[in-house]
C-alpha cells in the first residue's frame, strides 16, 4: 500500500497512454559516464538500473545526442545517429523495465552557445551571438542544410527509440540550449524562415516534433522540456512561454517538463539550498494553469515538498534528480515507511555538478557509490574486525556507517558531547536544514548498525583503547582559523554565532570574511532583519565557490541589502567597530557584533603520532586538508570500504 503520508506522490498516473505506478520521475541529468564513443557504459547502465530498482515510476535518461555535428566538443560521440546507439538504448531501456519503471529517452542536439569550454573551436548557435563562457567570441549560425540535418537526426532517433522499446521521448529545449536559442529572440537574429516571427522561430521545433511523431505513431508520448521563463532581462518571459506551450500542445505534445532559467545569471539549472524546497514548482504551476497541460517539474523537491505541490495541484509529476543521485532507493524507503533511512540530498552541487566543469564523470558528495554502483558495493565481510573511528564529524560518521554496514565491530570516539562535528554549527542557518537532516541520517544508521559511541573522550597516542582495535580511522576535523588581528578577541567566531545565537547582539552586524561561511551567516542575519556588512580583502566574495551556488547566494545578499566591502583589509577589531583599509583609505564600520569568518585549519595534534604508533591508521577529512563536506564524507566512505 502507498505510504500514508504521501498519497499523491504514490498515486497512479498516465501521460497519454503511458501508465505510471507513481508520480515520482527521475529527471534527466548528465553523468559524463558514457563510453568514449558516446555509447552506454556499464557504469551508466548500473546507475540507471539502481534508480529504477529504487522505485521511481519513470526514468528520463540524461540527454541522448542525436548528432555529433553541432557542438565541437561532442564530436567524440561517434555512435550518435547510428544503429549502434540504438543497441545501447535497448540495453538501457530493458534494464529500467526489468526493475519495474518506465523509460523516456531525452533527445537533444547540443548546447550551442552554452557549450563547455573544452574546445577552442568556434561554437554554433541559431545566429551570430556571443558564446556564454567566452563572451568575446561570436558563435557562427547554423546553415539551412545543418538545420534540416538536425531535423533528420531527431526523426531517425525517434525510429530507433521505438526499436529500443522506449516508452516515451522528450525534446530537450530548455536552459538556453540549441533549440531554445532558436525559440528565443535574444539569441535568434535570423532573417530566413527560421528567424523573425514566432512561427519562424518555432519552425525547427515544429519540424522536429513532426519528424518524431511520424516515427513513434500517435500513442507514444512526446514530452518537451523548457523553462517557464528565463529569469533574466531579455530572456523569454512567462507570457512568451505560454504561447510556446500552447503552440506545441496544439501540435500534439503530450506533457511539458517545466523548469526555470538559463545560463545567464545562472542559478536555476541546478538550483541550490538558497532557493528553498520545490523551488520551481510555483512557476511551473503558472504554465499548468494557463495552458491546461500535464506538467512535470524538477528543482529541489523533497518528498514532503513534492507531496505538497502535487496536493495543491501545482504540478502533475514531481521530478527528482540529485535526490536520487544521493539515494536511489528513496522512493521505496518512503513507500515502506522508512523515511529515517533516506539519505537526504544536500543540494550542494559539489560533486554532481562540480565534476561536469572538470569534464569528469559525476558522483555524489554524500554517496560515493553513485555512478560506481558496481565498483563499491557494501558487502558483509567474512573477516570482521574491531575498528576505532576517532571523530564524529561527517567523515567519521560515514566511516562508522560503512564499516559497520560491512559487518565490522565499530566504536566511534568524539571529544565533544554531541555528534556532527562542524556540521552542528554550520547547519544552523534555516536554509541548511538538509545538512542537519544528513547528520540525523548518519546517526540513525550507525545506531541501527550497532556502532558503539563514546562521547566526551579525546583520543591521544597514549590512549590505551587504541591498542584494542585492528584498524583506526582518524577524522578529527578542523578548528576555526583566527588570524592575529588586533582585537580579534572582540569577535564572535562564525560557528559559535550559530551555536550560541545569544552572542549576536544588536542590529548592526559586521561579518569579517567573505567566504561561503561568512556570506551564509550574513544572509541568515539579514533574513532576521539585521543591518549586515561583509568585509573581504579579496576583490570578490566567495570567488572559488561553484557558480551554481555562488550566484544565488550573492543574489540573495543583494536582495536583502547586505553591504559588501571588498578589497578591504581589516586592521583592528574593536568592541563596537571594525577599522579597515579599503580602496578609498581607512574606514571605521560601527558594529554591535563582529563575526569572524576566516576559514578553518586542520585539527591534527595527534595524527602523525598515532599513525607512527599504529601504521595501518587511515586519515580522512579536514584533519588532512580542509575541504567541503564531500571530501570528508567520501574520504570516510573509502577508508571504511577498503577494510576487508
Amino acid at each position: 500500500m502507498p505510504a500514508k503520508d504521501y498519497p499523491h506522490l504514490y498515486s497512479y498516473g498516465k501521460i497519454g497512454k503511458m501508465a505510471l505506478k507513481n508520480r515520482i520521475v527521475m529527471c534527466p541529468m548528465g553523468t559524463f559516464s558514457e563510453n568514449h564513443d558516446g555509447s552506454v557504459s556499464s557504469n551508466q547502465l548500473e546507475y540507471f538500473r539502481a534508480r529504477a530498482r529504487g522505485g521511481v515510476g519513470l526514468v528520463i535518461t540524461e540527454v541522448q545526442y542525436v548528432t555529433n555535428k553541432t557542438d565541437p566538443w561532442i564530436n567524440y560521440i561517434t555512435t550518435a545517429d547510428t544503429d549502434e546507439q540504438m543497441k545501447g538504448w535497448a540495453q538501457l531501456v530493458e534494464a529500467i523495465h526489468a526493475e519495474g519503471a518506465k523509460c523516456c529517452l531525452q533527445l537533444g542536439c547540443g548546447l550551442g552557445r552554452n557549450a563547455f569550454p573544452f574546445s577552442d573551436d568556434q561554437m554554433v548557435s541559431a545566429s551570430e551571438v556571443p558564446s556564454f563562457y567566452f563572451p568575446d567570441r561570436l558563435c557562427r549560425a547554423f546553415t539551412i542544410d545543418e538545420i534540416h540535418d538536425m531535423v533528420g537526426c531527431f526523426t531517425r532517433a525517434a525510429a530507433r527509440a521505438v526499436l529500443a522499446e522506449a516508452d516515451a521521448v522528450e525534446i530537450h529545449a530548455h536552459a538556453g540550449y540549441i533549440l531554445d536559442q532558436f525559440i528565443t529572440p535574444i539569441w535568434n537574429k535570423r532573417t530566413d524562415e527560421y528567424g523573425g516571427s514566432f512561427e519562424n522561430r518555432m519552425r525547427i521545433v515544429k519540424e522536429i516534433y513532426e519528424g518524431i511523431r511520424s516515427q513513434v505513431g500517435p500513442d507514444m508520448p512526446i514530452l518537451m522540456r523548457l523553462a517557464a521563463h528565463h529569469d533574466f532581462d531579455g530572456g523569454r518571459t512567462l507570457e512568451e512561454t505560454i504561447e510556446v506551450v500552447n503552440y506545441m500542445k496544439a501540435l500534439g505534445v503530450d506533457a511539458f517538463d517545466i523548469d526555470l532559467g538559463a545560463y545567464e545569471e545562472k542559478q536555476w539549472v541546478c538550483p541550490s539550498i538558497y532557493q528553498g524546497d520545490s523551488s520551481m514548482a510555483d512557476e511551473a504551476s503558472k504554465i499548468k494553469e494557463a495552458c491546461d497541460v500535464i506538467v512535470l517539474n524538477a528543482g529541489t523537491h523533497t518528498p514532503a515538498s513534492a507531496e505538497a505541490a502535487l496536493a495543491a495541484g501545482k504540478i502533475d509529476y514531481a521530478m527528482f534528480g540529485r535526490a536520487l543521485i544521493a539515494d536511489p532507493d528513496m522512493p521505496n524507503k518512503i513507500l515502506e515507511g522508512h523515511d529515517e533511512d533516506v539519505r537526504p540530498c544536500l543540494f550542494c552541487n559539489q560533486i554532481c555538478v562540480g565534476r561536469l566543469y572538470q569534464n569528469r564523470a559525476i558522483s555524489c558528495a554524500i554517496n560515493a557509490q553513485a555512478v560506481h554502483e558496481k565498483e563499491y558495493p557494501l558487502v558483509k565481510t567474512d573477516s570482521p574486525k574491531k575498528i576505532a573511528v576517532v571523530g564524529g564529524g561527517p567523515g567519521g560518521l560515514e566511516a562508522a556507517r560503512v564499516a559497520s554496514a560491512q559487518g565490522h565491530c565499530v566504536t566511534l570516539f568524539d571529544k565533544a558531547d554531541v555528534l556532527g562535528g562542524q556540521l552542528v554549527g554550520a547547519s544552523a542557518p534555516s536554509f541548511k536544514k538538509h545538512l542537519r537532516e544528513f547528520v540525523e541520517y548518519e546517526k540513525t544508521q550507525i545506531k541501527k548498525n550497532g556502532v558503539k559511541v563514546v562521547l566526551g573522550k579525546e583520543i591521544t597516542p597514549d590512549s590505551p583503547e587504541l591498542a584494542e582495535f585492528d584498524r583506526i580511522i582518524l577524522a578529527t576535523g578542523a578548528v576555526p582559523a583566527l588570524p592575529p588581528i588586533p582585537g580579534i578577541e572582540n569577535a564572535v567566531e562564525v560557528l559559535n554565532s550559530h551555536l550560541h545565537p545569544e552572542l549576536v547582539k544588536g542590529d548592526r552586524i559586521v561579518v569579517a570574511g567573505g567566504g561561503v561561511s561568512g556570506c551564509e551567516a550574513a544572509l541568515e542575519l539579514a533574513y532576521e532583519g539585521k543591518d549586515v556588512t561583509i568585509i573581504e580583502m579579496l576583490p570578490e566574495l566567495c570567488p572559488t565557490a561553484l557558480l551554481d551556488n555562488r550566484n544565488p547566494l550573492l543574489f540573495r545578499l543583494r536582495d536583502n541589502n547586505v553591504k559588501q566591502l571588498t578589497s578591504t583589509k581589516i586592521k583592528e577589531i574593536k568592541a563596537d567597530c571594525v577599522i579597515a583599509e579599503g580602496p578609498e583609505g581607512e574606514v571605521c564600520i560601527p558594529a554591535d557584533t563582529i563575526i569572524a569568518s576566516f576559514g578553518m585549519k586542520p585539527y591534527a595534534p595527534y595524527v602523525e603520532a598515532i599513525c607512527e604508533k599504529y601504521p595501518t591508521t587511515a586519515v580522512v577529512g579536514d584533519c588532512i586538508s580542509v575541504g567541503q563536506v564531500g571530501e570528508a564524507v567520501r574520504g570516510g566512505f573509502f577508508a571504511a570500504w577498503s577494510i576487508h
